[in-house]
C-alpha cells in the first residue's frame, strides 16, 4: 500500500514539472520576441560632401559641423555617416568632378558640394538627377542647366557690398583687390559687390588689376609685396578670402607701412590675425550652419520626403571691436 502511494505521489510530481516546462517552452518565443527586434539592421543614410579644398580651414569647419549634424540625426532607424573628398587647391576644377563621380558610382544618397567649377560641375550634377541622388549647393551655387535641390550659403555679393560700405566709411586713398579664383562665381559676386559697395566714392581710388590667388597664403603674400611696391601711396587691400587676406597682411607687416587689409570669412585665423594687428577687418560667414542645415535638408528630403528650399545665411563685418565673438566658426 505504501508503495503504491509513493508510485503514485512520484507520478503526479513527475506530471506538475511536465506542465510547468511545458508553460516555460510556450514562454520562450514570446520573450525571444523582443530581442529579434532590437538586433534588427538600421538603414545606413550616406551624404557625400565636397568642398573646394580641405586646405582652408573654413572648409574643414563644413567637415566638422556635417559630422556633428550627422551625428545628431543617427537614430534607431537610420545611421546617418558623412563621407568627404576634395582637391588639394581651390581651383582643383577636375579633380572634384572626378571624386563627384565616383561616388555616384560607389551609391551615395545625397551629395552636398561646394563647386570648383560653377559651370564644369552641371554635367555630373546632370548624372547625379539621372540616378535620383539629390545634391545641394553649398556656399557657391552652380550654373543653371541641372537640377539643384537647393542652394544653402552666403549672398557674397551682399557680403562683398558690406565690405566696400565699410572701405568707403573707413578708408581715404588708394586701394588693391586681390581674388580667389578667376571665374568662380562666389569670388566673381564678392568681387563685383564691393566695387559697387565703393560706387563713385571721391575718397576711394583703385589701383591695379584684380589678381588671383587660388586661396593660397603664399601666392596672396607675393601678390601684396608686388602691390606695395607699386603703389608706394597704397592704403588698403581688400582680398576675397581670409587665407589670402593674412598673406597679404603679411606683406604689409614686413613693410613697416599702414595699410589696412579686408578679408572676407571670417575664420577664427582671420579673427585671431585682426587682435594680433594683422588684418583690419573680414566679412564674416557662417560655413559650420551652411553644412548643418545642408545635412538636415537631405535627410528631410531623403527620409521625409521634404522639398528643401534655398537659405541664404547671414555675414558681417568683424573688426577689432567684435573680433573675440569670432575665434570660434559659427
Amino acid at each position: 500500500m505504501k508503495r503504491a502511494l509513493a508510485l503514485m505521489l512520484t507520478l503526479a510530481l513527475c506530471l506538475s514539472l511536465a506542465a510547468c516546462g511545458g508553460k516555460e517552452a510556450e514562454k520562450a518565443p514570446e520573450d525571444n520576441a523582443p530581442a529579434q527586434s532590437e538586433t534588427a539592421e538600421k538603414k545606413t543614410l550616406t551624404i557625400a560632401l565636397l568642398p573646394k579644398t580641405l586646405s582652408n580651414p573654413y572648409f574643414v569647419a563644413m567637415q566638422d559641423f556635417a559630422q556633428a549634424a550627422a551625428a545628431e540625426l543617427s537614430n534607431d532607424e537610420y545611421t546617418v555617416e558623412i563621407v568627404c573628398s576634395a582637391p588639394p587647391s581651390e581651383d582643383g576644377v577636375n579633380e572634384q568632378i572626378t571624386m563627384f563621380e565616383s561616388y555616384l558610382e560607389k551609391g551615395v544618397d545625397g551629395v552636398l558640394i561646394v563647386p570648383c567649377g560653377t559651370a564644369e560641375v552641371v554635367d555630373t550634377i546632370k548624372k547625379a538627377n539621372s540616378k535620383n541622388v539629390p545634391v545641394i549647393c553649398l556656399d557657391t551655387n552652380a550654373d543653371e542647366g541641372a537640377d539643384v535641390a537647393a542652394f544653402i550659403g552666403t549672398n557674397n555679393y551682399d557680403g562683398g557690398f558690406l565690405a566696400g560700405q565699410w572701405t568707403v566709411e573707413n578708408i581715404e586713398g588708394q586701394v588693391a583687390m586681390i581674388t580667389g579664383t578667376l571665374g568662380n562665381q562666389c569670388h566673381t559676386d564678392r568681387t563685383n559687390g564691393y566695387l559697387d559697395g565703393i560706387g563713385d566714392a571721391s575718397t576711394v581710388e583703385l589701383v591695379g588689376d584684380v589678381q588671383p590667388c587660388n586661396g593660397d597664403q603664399g601666392t596672396a603674400m607675393g601678390i601684396a609685396e608686388n602691390l606695395l611696391t607699386a603703389y608706394p601711396d597704397l592704403k588698403c587691400i581688400y582680398v576675397t578670402s581670409d587665407t589670402g587676406a593674412m598673406g597679404a597682411a603679411t606683406a604689409v607687416q614686413a613693410s613697416g607701412r599702414d595699410v589696412k587689409v579686408i578679408g572676407f570669412d571670417g575664420s577664427p585665423n582671420g579673427a585671431q590675425s585682426i587682435l594680433d594687428g594683422g588684418m583690419t577687418s573680414t566679412v564674416a560667414q557662417t560655413p559650420g550652419v551652411m553644412a548643418q542645415e545642408g545635412v538636415k535638408a537631405l535627410y528631410e528630403l531623403i527620409v521625409n520626403g521634404t522639398a528643401p528650399e534655398d537659405m541664404y545665411t547671414p555675414c558681417s563685418m568683424v573688426t577689432i571691436d567684435n573680433a573675440e565673438e569670432y575665434l570660434n566658426w559659427h
